[in-house]
């Protein structure tokens, strides 16, 4: 193999390992997809990359697990934001309840009695 060859395989090998050694959330799909052709491209040039494509496939499913966790994450949060603000619409429901009680629960005076005749 030419030397020059090898030196692109060998570029292409750290691309891949650099793109590899990213945070799954920072990946993008089109990012893991150029890293699959890139392991692709190694191994028809001879070299033995199962090692490789198994570090891509784990990779693969971190971003996925990341994006789906991600996601249960946003509906959660969602559904928070709804149980509070319902919450708080019980909360004040239950506090003029509770001054509609105070008000009606109050003893008519002596004074009030008389004006009644």
């Amino acid at each position: 193999m030419k030397p020059c060859l090898k030196t692109l395989y060998m570029n292409v090998l750290l691309g891949i390992i650099e793109t590899l050694c990213q945070l799954p959330a920072e990946l993008s799909d089109t990012d893991l997809d150029e890293a699959s052709i890139a392991v692709l491209f190694v191994s028809q040039g001879g070299f033995k990359v199962d090692w490789l494509e198994k570090k891509l496939k784990e990779v693969k499913e971190k971003k996925k697990n990341v994006d789906n966790g991600k996601a249960r994450l946003q509906q959660i949060e969602e559904d928070l934001q709804k149980l509070n603000q319902k919450r708080l619409d019980l909360k004040d429901i239950l506090d003029k309840e509770k001054a509609n009680d105070l008000t009606a629960n109050v003893p008519l005076s002596f004074n009030d009695v008389l004006k009644m005749f």
